[in-house]
Formats: C-alpha cells, structure tokens, sequence
C-alpha cells in the first residue's frame, strides 16, 4: 500500500472494463488494438469505403477507428441501447475520443458525418433493406458487425443477429456491389476444437455456413488478433461481395503502409492516428492460423480440398539437377521440331516415374510472382520508351513471362505465376492425351472453389505450383504438360 510506484504513470496505469450482460467487452487501455485489427481489415479491403454502417458498437471505438478514414463520407450507427452510448461516454470517454484527428469533433458521436439510430438493427435493416425497393437507397461500402460474441451471451436480441437469415439478406441488399461485411465472431479456434456444429461455438459455424451459402458472398475471410484480454485469440471475419478485394487482403506491407500513409487522417499532435495496425500486422491476419483449417476440415463431409494439406510423404520428388546425372530424374536434350523444322530444349526422364510422383517441385517452388499492376507498368514502361523494339530487355522479359507464366487459381488476387526453373523447358501439348504430367491441385469437383476454405487461403501458392504425374512416365520419355493445365 505504501510503493509510491501504484500512483505514478511509469509503472502502473489504471484501468476501466466494459461489461455487457456479464460479458468482458473491453477497456480503456486495450481497445486500440482489439478495434483497430476489427475495423481496418475491411475497411482496407475496400478501394474506397465512403459509406459505412456500424451495428452495435455504442462504446464509441469502431466509430473511432471508421472516421480515421479520410474516405469517409458518411456513418451509420445503429445501437439498440442509448444508455450503452450515454455510459460509455461519460465513464470511459477514451474509447470515442476524436479530439486528436484532424478534421473531427471532440467526440466522435457528435461528428457531422455521424447519424446514430437508437433501434434494434435486423428491424432497422428490414424497413431500409428488406423491400425490392430498397435497391434506390444509398448503399454501404462496409458495415460491421460489432455487437455480442454468437456463442456464450444470454442476449437473445444479439444471439438473434447471428442466427437471422432475413437479417444476413437484408445487410447484402444494402451493401454496394463491391461491399464488405465484417463481424467480430467470438474466440479463435483451438486445434483440439471438435467440428464446429458440435463445439462451443456451434452459433458461430452456423451463422458462417449462412455467409457461405448466401448467392451474393464472394469470398469469405477469417483472421485473429492475439492481443485482447480474452483469454484466446479473438476472432475476426470479413465476407466480400466481389472477390476482387482478395488482391487489397494480400497486398504486401509496403503497399499496405502507403495506403495508410494516404488514407488515415493526420493528427493534431503529430503522433500516428494507428498504434497497432499496419502493413505487417496485415500480413499476420493474410493466412488463417491452422486451427481454422483443422476445424474445417473436421466438416462431415470432410471438404474436397482437405485431402491435399501437404505433399505426400510416401510420394517420391521428381527433381532435375543440372550437373548431377546420377541424382537428376531428369535431362534436358535438344529435339528437333519435325512440323516447323526448329530444334527446341526438351525435358525427358531419366528414371521410371510412378503415377502421382511430384515432378520437380524444387524448380516449380522457385517460380516468381508478379502482379498484374506490374506488368501493365512494364508495358507502359515500352510504350514510353517509344514502342516495340526500343527497350528490348523490357519487351524480351514480358515475352517471358506471357510465355511461362500463368494466372494464380486464387480468383481476385492478380497475381501470376512465373516460371524460372527448368520446369519452363516442358513442352505442352493442345491434346490432353500425350500430356504426362498435371496439376498437384486438381479442381474442385462442384466447378467452383467454396466461399470459405481456409485450406484454399493457406495453400494457395502450393495449389499454383505444383505438378504431379498423371500416368506412369517410362525412362527415356519426354515429360509434357497439358496447354491449358492452368486455366
């Protein structure tokens, strides 16, 4: 009682908690890093949030962060319960506090592009949405789901908001046609989770089997955030109606950064406006941690795509090694083109090859990626230069890649696959007959990739790359790969 140390800000730091029904929300000296990995996901997922919805959320922080966006335009704010908003800003003012941003009110309930309802949201969403009228309206760019875990609460108002599939129609009808819907969806999986229908967070799985299966939902991600005070991980989703904002999910840090350097308000103390997010932190939250892959693939069925986790230890790899005869599968022998008359570099095997062998998978797992951004800027970078044959090196290097390259499988990424190993000397053929060799990955049976796969957004680059035997390759046969094995 008497340490001097409990009064001085150096070495402790009071706090305040959040509690809704019995339930840990959050406090005042943790919830930068809990909204923060909420809010700025989505919001970056989208090119240009301008129009936002935020259900729940009356302690104030997701508001907070949503006008950290210079883009925004406008807020909706849909709280069933005023006294949440009237208690959280007397007693825990930080959590809505905008007096430090440029351009923003001391509080961030009274800015002016801030409209708060006091009703209860699957309502408010069924008389503005829920009509065929309704696509006249103004649309949200992002709404965000920030009320009660799905699992664990007695609130059956809150439990409802995850179990209502008018409600989940309705929140799609009022987004744009590039919206993003994002929610907070109770603790990160454990890898001894059962499947999900049978745990603890049995709400959870159905109200993400809604999301899934709804007709409008392109792709659905998931991530976590480690630094909350709930024990776990918390867990987090974003669902976007076009797969297109896949490419902004996986932008690499730098691009990330930039956009934040450009897109998040200045402040007026000069310290940065984000304490936690950023392009690294983004790159944490691009690949679900194997828990989520676990959990989904303990689904009965067992997903199609869970069978190919990994590479199969009791499969042999294929390899050619250039200065090695006696280790190398392989050689690459000069082979005349009896239809054109022109010699070409082939790949032939030097060893029988069982069916279903990975064939050079150290060269296929050098392969390069680009994206489509680059390569518009290397041909715009000719075009400058004066037109064809005034950058040879430019133009010769986009042949390359035009010729062995190959867009990613992961539809909305625009990344493309090039090939730099020896793998490019296998030659295609337009008759599927000939061709020896295919993809590791095949696709999926139903003719689409699910919505939601962790194994998809944790394997993707595997799924790109390698190859596999499609029949037995006898030593002294060419290796040929099918013309349009990627597409």
């Amino acid at each position: 009682d008497d340490d001097p140390r409990w009064t001085d800000w150096r070495y402790a730091t009071p706090t305040r908690d959040l509690f809704i029904d019995g339930m840990y929300q959050t406090s005042n000296i943790e919830d930068d890093e809990f909204h923060e990995a909420m809010v700025h996901p989505s919001m970056f997922a989208h090119t240009n949030p301008t129009h936002v919805a935020i259900i729940g959320g009356g302690d104030g922080s997701t508001l907070r962060e949503v006008l950290k966006h210079n883009t925004v335009e406008s807020v909706t704010v849909i709280e069933i319960d005023k006294m949440m908003v009237d208690i959280a800003r007397e007693y825990l003012p930080d959590l809505s506090d905008c007096s430090n941003f440029i351009g923003r009110t001391s509080n961030c309930f009274d800015d002016e592009k801030v409209t708060v309802v006091y009703e209860e949201a699957r309502k408010w969403f069924y008389e503005h949405f829920g009509s065929e009228d309704s696509s006249e309206k103004e649309k949200f760019d992002v709404v965000i789901l920030d009320a009660l875990d799905p699992d664990g609460n007695k609130n059956k108002q809150s439990a409802m908001l995850f179990m209502d599939e008018q409600f989940l129609a309705n929140i799609y009808n009022s987004l744009s046609e590039d919206g993003i819907f994002a929610a907070k969806v109770g603790l990160a999986p454990s890898i001894v989770d059962p499947p999900g229908h049978m745990g603890l967070q049995a709400r959870r799985e159905k109200f993400m089997l809604m999301i899934e299966q709804h007709p409008s939902t392109g792709i659905v991600l998931v991530y976590e955030e480690n630094h909350c005070s709930f024990g776990r991980p918390a867990a987090m989703l974003l669902a976007c109606k076009d797969v297109s904002c896949r490419k902004e999910w996986y932008a690499e840090s730098d691009d990330v950064d930039y956009r934040i350097y450009d897109r998040i308000v200045d402040t007026k103390d000069g310290a940065p406006a984000l304490l936690h997010y950023d392009g690294s932190t983004q790159k944490f939250y691009q690949h679900p941690s194997k828990p989520w892959e676990t959990v989904y693939c303990r689904r009965e069925p067992m997903p199609f795509e869970c069978a190919y986790r990994g590479l199969d230890k009791n499969k042999v790899i294929h390899d050619l090694i250039v200065g090695d005869e006696e280790k190398s599968s392989f050689s690459l022998e000069t082979v005349k083109d009896e239809s054109t008359g022109k010699n070409y570099t082939a790949l032939f095997a030097t060893v029988d090859i069982d069916k279903g062998s990975y064939i050079m998978a150290d060269d296929v797992a050098a392969s390069f990626i680009i994206g489509d951004e680059s390569i518009d800027n290397l041909k715009n970078n000719v075009k400058v230069s004066g037109g064809p044959g005034k950058a040879p090196v430019i133009e010769d290097f986009i042949a390359f890649i035009e010729e062995h390259g190959h867009k990613s499988k992961t539809k909305g990424n625009g990344q493309n696959i090039v090939e730099m190993g020896g793998s490019h000397y296998i030659r295609k053929t337009s008759d599927a007959s000939e061709a020896n060799i295919g993809r590791w990955m095949p696709p999926h049976p139903s003719g689409k990739e699910p919505t939601y796969s962790p194994v998809y957004e944790r394997h993707r680059l595997p799924f790109d790359v390698f190859l596999v035997a499609t029949k037995d390759i006898k030593k002294g046969e060419e290796v040929i790969r099918p013309e349009n094995l990627w597409s």
